[in-house]
């Protein structure tokens, strides 16, 4: 009775524009949201406008500045939401601790830090200068122990620290849970740990994740700070509150553990960065705990109706129940289309392209989203022979990542063996093999060459012999010359990078993933100077320049991981295909709650118009480490959407 005297209070004193600026759902969020609350925002339903309103409302009744805490995953995000509150409020926000974890906790260490050891000026590693001391680290370990044998890359072991800095678990459990084939190296990566620990904190120095596990830390060993912390801040607010970690989660627990006003706002249906350490049971446990208020927020502002009602049948099974709701006039059904295999996919996706653009749309109102960022080398390729123009969100241009690039210098030094950067470049990948060596190496080459030697007495008169693994492969390479460059590359990555990569990149399945699907398109080539032109041109092509007034006009290429919180009138999904999405990966180790969360985080991205393609030849790769990729019903996508929610098409359609 007590609790709805002051909501009746607060709802009294409510200004006006804040009723008026609240759907009604909104609004009970909003007013009602004191103690443990959750509030569940649905895809496009003004996640931001309910909680720059919930800090207007606390402003409104009184709750001062700097006893609210903002807790956001971006700056930006930080920034705008304060920047919307002070306008709607007119009131100083200067005094509202906002901003990501990492900034908050780094305010709390800068004056609590000497407790921990460090000195309250600490410095704090970017992620390369991390890198660099952790190979140190490496380094050091192995001298001081005299190993020969190959341990995992600084990289990799870089991203094993930090997941289990995130998710709270030792060595073991995180290598259990992303790189079991590393658990050999376990006492390995334990000892480079320590030394890399107690390396930054000679250094008084913090990497990113020190910032976080400091922070717990502090606040779960010194009971004073915690209770003067935690004092200060009357009410706590998380967003996107399903990618938060374990250690995440503490933080924000203990931050709000005197006044017991901890308010998350996110959507458990759109949790997609476990390989990070996020954890959308965050939501459900919590959700769990006694006297939490839950609010349900799902009118859908974004996509017409039609989308809508598709992605309430594609709801991931573990989600929290919602149905949504579209406020927006009638529009067409999402479009289905079964293309024969990715080549005539880019075709399609093309078409779509102009279609729309004859219609009067813009460029930047159409995005191409897909799972990994390999499946969207073909399509690079013919939108670049198309003049498409088009921004890449998915990282840099397929031809252009380091993976591939390594495995094209090979083949351009079998192309031409004066090629001194391809050289380089293609040396320094084997052990012993340094930049100075590589020069050495190439000039020795060129010097034989210039004598008129052929290129196996060249290769064998130089220095590479001291390093048997490259001598073979490079003299295996020049027997291939007139080959299929296919059968050149598949040899490189058989015999050599394939084991490269594993050792050598924390993501090594997805980017063998791309050199798996870089050697069948190479297939489609006779002979390796076309293949090496082709790539060439596409790597270089000069694309229509936008005018100077609208200069990013540009079709929007993106994985779902990047389009995550973004949003466009047109989006295309291509390859649906069970092995593609969901991932072939997820399919054997029958892990696919994240693949339905991802896509339906995709679906979710359009407002006007979506367009779902898949293959009648299946999945592009289907043989994952010699085993198949067996489809099943329950794994394709496209089965789960009911006929009357699609508009099915063909090839050849007039779409």
């Amino acid at each position: 009775m007590e609790n709805e005297t002051e909501v009746f209070t607060l709802k009294r004193n409510l200004s006006e524009f804040i009723k008026d600026g609240l759907d009604q759902e909104q609004l009970e969020a909003v007013t009602k949201s004191e103690g443990n609350t959750l509030i569940i925002a649905g895809p496009g339903s003004g996640k931001t406008r309910v909680i720059t309103y919930k800090i207007a409302y606390l402003l409104d009744n009184h709750v001062r500045a700097e006893n609210i805490l903002l807790v956001t995953f971006t700056r930006a995000a930080a920034k705008q939401m304060i920047e919307r509150v002070k306008k709607v409020t007119e009131k100083d926000t200067s005094q509202l601790v906002a901003g990501t974890f990492h900034h908050v906790c780094n305010l709390i260490l800068r004056k609590y830090a000497n407790i921990l050891g460090y000195a309250n000026s600490y410095s704090i590693l970017d992620s390369e200068d991390a890198d660099d001391l952790l190979k140190m680290a490496r380094n050091e370990y192995r001298s001081e122990y005299s190993l020969d044998k190959e341990l995992p890359k600084e990289s990799v072991v870089s991203k094993i620290i930090s997941y289990a800095c995130n998710t709270v678990k030792s060595v073991r459990e995180a290598l259990g849970d992303i790189a079991p084939y590393l658990m050999e190296f376990e006492g390995d990566i334990e000892k480079i740990w320590m030394k890399y620990a107690q390396m930054k904190k000679d250094m008084n120095s913090m990497d990113y994740d020190d910032i976080l596990v400091n922070t717990g830390h502090l606040l779960s060993t010194n009971p004073d700070i915690l209770k003067k912390v935690s004092s200060q801040f009357r009410y706590v607010l998380v967003d996107e509150f399903q990618d938060t970690s374990k250690i995440q989660l503490e933080i924000v627990r203990a931050l709000s553990s005197v006044h017991k006003n901890l308010i998350a706002v996110g959507d458990d249906a759109q949790s997609i960065y476990s390989f990070r350490g996020a954890r959308f049971e965050n939501i459900q446990e919590f959700m769990e705990i006694k006297g939490t208020k839950l609010f349900k927020i799902q009118k859908n502002y974004r996509s017409v109706p039609e989308i809508v009602q598709l992605i309430n049948t594609m709801l991931p099974e573990k989600a929290i129940p919602k149905k949504l709701e579209s406020v927006r006039k009638t529009g067409v059904l999402p479009f289905m289309i079964e293309t024969f295999d990715d080549s005539e996919q880019s075709e399609v996706v093309c078409k779509i392209i102009a279609d729309k653009i004859d219609e009067g749309l813009e460029y930047k109102d159409i995005a191409v989203l897909y799972r990994t960022h390999s499946l969207s080398m073909v399509l690079q390729q013919k939108m670049d022979s198309k003049r498409l123009p088009y921004r890449l969100l998915s990282g840099r241009k397929f031809i252009e990542t380091a993976h591939i690039k390594d495995m094209l210098s090979f083949v351009k030094v079998l192309q031409n063996p004066l090629d001194k950067i391809s050289w380089s470049r293609a040396l320094k990948l084997f052990p012993g093999l340094g930049a100075k060596t590589a020069i050495r190496i190439y000039e020795e080459i060129g010097s034989e060459l210039l004598k008129e030697s052929d290129f196996e007495t060249a290769l064998k008169n130089s220095s590479i012999k001291k390093n048997k693994d490259a001598l073979k492969i490079f003299s295996t390479l020049i027997s291939m010359s007139e080959q299929n460059p296919s059968k050149v590359l598949e040899y490189i990555y058989n015999t050599f990078y394939q084991e490269y990569s594993r050792l050598s990149f924390p993501d090594y399945r997805s980017r063998n993933s791309d050199v798996e699907r870089f050697i069948d398109i190479a297939g489609r080539y006779d002979n390796i100077s076309r293949f090496l032109e082709e790539m060439v041109l596409s790597e270089n092509v000069q694309v229509i320049a936008p005018s100077q007034e609208d200069k990013e006009n540009k079709i929007t290429m993106s994985t779902i991981h990047g389009a995550k919180g973004l949003e466009w009138k047109v989006v295309i999904l291509i390859s649906v295909n069970p092995g593609d999405l969901p991932n072939a990966m997820a399919i054997k180790e029958m892990k696919l709650d994240e693949e339905e969360r991802l896509f339906y985080v995709a679906v979710t991205r359009a407002k006007d118009e979506l367009y779902l393609l898949n293959q009648s030849t299946g999945v592009t790769n289907p043989y994952l480490k010699n085993s198949f990729v067996f489809v099943k019903s329950e794994n394709d996508f496209m089965k789960k959407i009911p006929k009357e929610k699609v508009t099915k098409l063909k090839t050849g359609y007039d779409f």
